[in-house]
């Protein structure tokens, strides 16, 4: 059974359940399963992807996140957990794809769970994020996002560049997490 995670040790990597994590949690053992599951539920959904699609990505924002303090990198986390949560949770526009439905849902709890969790150590960090600028860019691309599906009338083609580069964000948030530093 799941405990929640009520301290977040900053002696451990950034290695947090969701994004290829393990998490110290309350009773000192760690969740690493979730990330497995967000990424195996997004393939299920769709099966394989398609390689010929090119769909904007912040690369550069990603790269400059792994060098901030863990602290900014968790509320960056959250901030395109959440992002991602709004972007698929639109499922009356999906119709033109053939996912289940369920598998949709359960991909979106997943997220949820991650992001509440993640949540909850940011919570507990005192100081303020200073880098407010990394909110501005993932926010202008997330809207870059949906600006594809409305412009391509929630088309199955859309949805699949979506889906990519969802993908492609729960990677880079992958990679963040496991190369993290500790102090």
């Amino acid at each position: 059974m799941y405990k929640p995670l009520l301290v977040w040790k900053r002696q451990r990597p950034l290695k947090y359940f969701g994004i290829g994590v393990s998490a110290p949690l309350a009773n000192g053992s760690a969740d690493t399963g979730l990330s497995a599951d967000s990424l195996s539920l997004l393939k299920e959904m769709g099966g394989q992807y398609p390689e010929n699609i090119k769909v904007p990505f912040p690369g550069p924002l990603y790269s400059s996140i792994g060098l901030d303090e863990v602290e900014d990198q968790v509320k960056f986390l959250v901030l395109t957990l959440d992002h991602i949560i709004n972007l698929m949770d639109a499922t009356e526009h999906m119709k033109s794809v053939q996912w289940d439905p369920v598998t949709v849902e359960y991909f979106l709890k997943v997220l949820h769970r991650q992001s509440s969790e993640l949540k909850e150590c940011v919570a507990h960090y005192n100081k303020p994020s200073h880098k407010k600028s990394y909110e501005i860019k993932i926010k202008r691309h997330f809207r870059t996002l949906r600006k594809i599906l409305k412009k391509e009338k929630y088309s199955a083609q859309a949805w699949e560049k979506i889906r990519r580069a969802v993908r492609t964000h729960l990677q880079r948030m992958e990679i963040i997490v496991t190369s993290s530093v500790t102090v």
